[in-house]
């Protein structure tokens, strides 16, 4: 039988589309980038879900690193991201959490950041299944607030906030977004902090993590880090 985390992140993929609120202002723009690491690394897949200004949100900005995080696919069969020591809260400085490799000779998970109008990011914490009701989080948890902001809860994922190096400015997108002299800039990364087993990526995912994976590193990723990292939990 599935656990409740288990559940909600297999209903996160499967849901209905969400219904699109209704645009009564011009869009407005969070200063948290936003770091894909997962199917959204394909901007095929976030065309489809940001539905409020897919022009915008959907467009690349840049590749990004975060250093000494690990990538890793999760139980419920999903790609997650491990933060480095100091950043770990519960269950991430468990022995399991401790089996999960480092990633790739440059111990870093790498991403493809989008700058999302608020809508839409309020569309994706649905398809990541944010507990919006979640707890605020407290000093004692061994995370800055400013980095961890609210607990999990009942939610697939939590939001957290930290900084990537930017890699590769895309065409130019960072001026646009007022960013192409920052080396770092702050971004919104969705941890799921419970689920931190190693374990086989779902039928349905492979696909879209093989068109993720053949978008982003047309875009950047570099190709090395993809084969030692993505490729030992994704088949072709």
């Amino acid at each position: 039988m599935l656990s409740n985390t288990n559940l909600q992140a297999t209903e996160r993929h499967t849901q209905p589309p969400i219904p699109t609120p209704l645009i009564t202002k011009p869009p407005q723009y969070p200063k948290f980038l936003y770091f894909a690491y997962g199917s959204n690394l394909s901007p095929t897949q976030m065309k489809s879900r940001c539905r409020i200004n897919p022009a915008h949100s959907a467009t690349p900005l840049a590749i990004a690193a975060l250093p000494r995080w690990r990538w890793f696919i999760c139980e419920p069969g999903y790609a997650n991201v491990l933060p480095p020591l100091g950043l770990h809260v519960a269950n991430q400085d468990s022995e399991t959490a401790r089996k999960i490799p480092v990633s790739g000779s440059e111990d870093a998970v790498y991403g493809v950041l989008y700058q999302m109008d608020i809508g839409d990011e309020m569309i994706l914490d649905g398809y990541e299944g944010v507990d919006g009701n979640a707890a605020e989080a407290g000093a004692g948890d061994g995370v800055p607030v400013s980095v961890r902001p609210r607990v999990q809860g009942y939610g697939s994922y939590n939001k957290w906030f930290v900084e990537a190096d930017v890699v590769k400015w895309l065409d130019g997108e960072g001026v646009r977004a007022g960013l192409e002299n920052e080396g770092k800039v702050p971004v919104l990364v969705y941890v799921d902090e419970n689920c931190v087993g190693m374990s086989k990526p779902k039928f349905e995912y492979i696909a879209r993590m093989n068109r993720a994976i053949r978008e982003s590193v047309g875009l950047g990723v570099p190709v090395g880090w993809v084969e030692g990292v993505m490729r030992k939990f994704i088949p072709e």
